[in-house]
């Protein structure tokens, strides 16, 4: 007897732990308890990603499922199959799930170019990790202070995960 497919929330809570491994970034970065983009930016980057391919999405998901207890590190390179000169269809969507996550844009699973992405929406590119790793804001867009600038950024723990913080 097969097991019963996983609820909406049940799913979107697995993407955000997968997306968790994968970008180094912790869960409640990637799922604060309070979003104000509308849709939230997980529940807009699982949707684009099953627009993209559901299915390899799911397959995704269940290769996660089978990996997840594991030291982040070790769940991502096994994920993005690194060692693996011709990745598969499931690796490609995780690559492709990083860089939703880190600039707004989808690229295409088969993509290896820096410029043919599509932005997903206005929250998505202002949302992206890329600015909180570089301790930036995007162009046009900042909810600092004026004159932050003046001051040395703030430090990235509690927004990278304890293994990256820790070796990254």
């Amino acid at each position: 007897m097969s097991s019963p497919p996983p609820s909406a929330a049940t799913r979107l809570d697995q993407f955000v732990a997968l997306s968790s491994a994968l970008t180094g970034f912790e869960q409640d970065v990637l799922s604060p308890p309070f979003d104000p983009t509308d849709p939230p930016l997980k529940q807009l980057y699982l949707a684009t990603a099953d627009q993209h391919g559901q299915a390899t999405v799911d397959a995704l998901l269940a290769a996660f499922d089978k990996v997840k207890g594991q030291p982040p590190q070790t769940i991502a390179n096994t994920l993005l199959e690194v060692d693996n000169p011709t990745p598969s269809a499931t690796a490609l969507m995780a690559r492709s799930i990083i860089k939703l996550w880190y600039v707004g844009s989808w690229y295409d699973t088969t993509s290896t170019s820096a410029t043919d992405g599509t932005v997903v929406s206005m929250n998505a590119y202002i949302g992206g990790l890329a600015w909180v790793a570089m301790q930036a804001h995007p162009m046009g867009y900042s909810e600092l202070k004026f004159g932050y600038w003046n001051a040395p950024p703030p430090a990235l723990s509690g927004v990278l995960s304890t293994d990256e913080a820790n070796h990254g």
